[in-house]
């Protein structure tokens, strides 16, 4: 019987860890604190302030997984709306009994799945609206019922969800770059559209989004790859290196640069902890555009020092250097060599630097090292296997 029951009846979902299901019980109470308000409130009859039983369904989802595509504001308006319209209209035309409510449902599940805003609670309005319709509730009384409790938990929702850390509400897509950019790829190199065109292969509603899909491979080929090699970045890095400070003129960084042959070299302040990071990229950035002159004048003009007390250009490294608030990530000595190969695999910062635990640098890992650390470690792993075969 315990065997039947886990392989027919019990669904294999992730359970809610126990702080996430205080957060999402104290969303729905304060969401539905909220909801109730907007209804009091709002200045209309009293018959569009009566709470509609689906609205329960609907507080499920968007306090329990606001970041699900079922939870976004386009489905929860028109998975309600437009199942409200059907179920009105089903009641109305066709002959009262067990017909029109189900036809009302399977056409509301027709048009939510055509229109893109599947929720799951739209199938329990079409069923409400069309038993209130046969039994001649007025429509527009209904309707105005439907839209002001939309209105009402579309409002707790995103007052809710964006007071809790890690919630965002609405998950609104990020947008479209002006240029192309590199597409991101996982470790293995599975890139967003192959996992689009996977969803799109299963021809059946799954409840993530490619986006989401994509984070999660990508967590899951990190944990694979820091169960596999156990290497930690201080065992890895190269600790000699010479560093920069704010105050550093650019034609004196250039100059380090050059003679011990980085792309990119750590700045630290006066008690050696790590507050930015130098790289070529920098200094092109920094480049005018210029189509009457080359790319080595206008360097030359950057890193060439001005003389008085005003410039016109950055003069020293704090000016263009990359710093923790716009982007750059550290590593500490004891993290996992998976860390390095996440970060430096999205291409954002040339090296990685290596702090202590107050900060302080201790060293720097870039590609070049990373790469040939994995190249041995594999080697090493198949001259193990031939040995022990």
């Amino acid at each position: 019987m315990t065997r039947f029951a886990r392989r027919y009846l019990l669904a294999d979902a992730a359970p809610l860890s126990s702080a996430e299901r205080w957060r999402s019980a104290a969303a729905a109470l304060l969401g539905l604190l909220i909801f109730e308000g907007v209804l009091f409130v709002v200045p209309v009859s009293p018959e569009a302030h009566r709470l509609l039983a689906p609205l329960g369904a609907t507080s499920v989802i968007v306090f329990t997984l606001p970041h699900s595509p079922l939870a976004q504001p386009w489905s929860v308006i028109g998975g309600l709306l437009l199942p409200a319209l059907v179920g009105l209209a089903c009641g109305s035309w066709l002959p009262a009994g067990w017909l029109a409510p189900a036809v009302a449902v399977a056409v509301s599940i027709w048009v939510m799945g055509w229109l893109r805003c599947i929720h799951p609670p739209g199938g329990a309005m079409a069923l409400v609206m069309a038993v209130a319709a046969g039994q001649g509730v007025a429509p527009g009384i209904s309707l105005a019922a439907v839209g002001w409790n939309t209105v009402a938990i579309l409002v707790a929702a995103m007052a809710v969800n964006n007071l809790i850390p890690g919630r965002r509400y609405p998950l609104c897509s990020p947008p479209s770059p002006a240029t192309p950019q590199r597409a991101r790829q996982s470790p293995v190199g599975v890139q967003e559209p192959d996992l689009a065109a996977a969803l799109a292969e299963i021809d059946a509603y799954l409840d993530i989004s490619a986006d989401d899909l994509s984070h999660l491979f990508r967590r899951a080929a990190h944990h694979a790859f820091r169960r596999h090699v156990l290497l930690t970045c201080g065992e890895v890095m190269e600790p000699a290196l010479p560093s920069l400070e704010f105050a550093t003129s650019l034609n004196e960084a250039w100059d380090l640069m050059r003679r011990h042959a980085r792309q990119a070299l750590p700045v630290v302040d006066r008690g050696g902890r790590v507050i930015g990071l130098l790289g070529l990229e920098d200094f092109l950035r920094h480049v005018e555009a210029d189509k009457g002159s080359r790319v080595g004048e206008r360097v030359r003009h950057l890193l060439r020092p001005t003389p008085g007390s005003h410039a016109d250009k950055p003069e020293v490294v704090g000016q263009i250097m990359l710093t923790p608030q716009h982007g750059l990530q550290l590593a500490r000595s004891d993290d996992s060599i998976a860390v390095a190969a996440e970060v430096l695999g999205q291409g954002g910062q040339a090296a990685l630097p290596v702090v202590d635990e107050s900060g302080r640098l201790v060293g720097m890992l870039g590609a070049a090292g990373l790469n040939a650390v994995l190249f041995h470690h594999e080697a090493l792993g198949h001259i193990r296997g031939d040995v022990t075969a």
